[in-house]
């Protein structure tokens, strides 16, 4: 089994960016025996946020990387430090991030960070 850790840090600048993202984690993901984790980490965090003019558009992505079995996180700190609150974000696995990614390091994910 291949498995991938995509971290994004990227802040809602790099919009066109992000959504490519999102499209390679699908086909990733679409991939036999690949699994996909997409971790929102620092500024990254800010695509969570379900109050902004393209959150509706996140959402349907997000949702539609749910379906090809991508699991979607969020690190806590960043949320925090970020000032995405609970109620008012884009459904998230949260975690804290460096655990995190030590631990799927620790099980031989390959990381890509963007």
């Amino acid at each position: 089994m291949q498995s991938v850790l995509i971290v994004i840090t990227q802040g809602k600048e790099a919009f066109q960016r992000v959504h490519s993202l999102f499209h390679m984690s699908q086909v990733l993901a679409q991939q036999e025996e690949t699994q996909v984790e997409l971790l929102f980490l620092g500024p990254g965090v800010e695509w969570l946020r379900s109050n902004q003019r393209s959150s509706p558009l996140v959402a349907e992505s997000l949702d539609q990387l749910r379906r090809t079995g991508i699991d979607i996180v969020a690190c806590e700190v960043s949320l925090e430090a970020f000032g995405v609150e609970e109620n008012k974000m884009l459904p998230a696995r949260k975690v804290k991030g460096a655990v995190e990614m030590r631990k799927l390091i620790g099980q031989g994910f390959t990381v890509l960070s963007f």
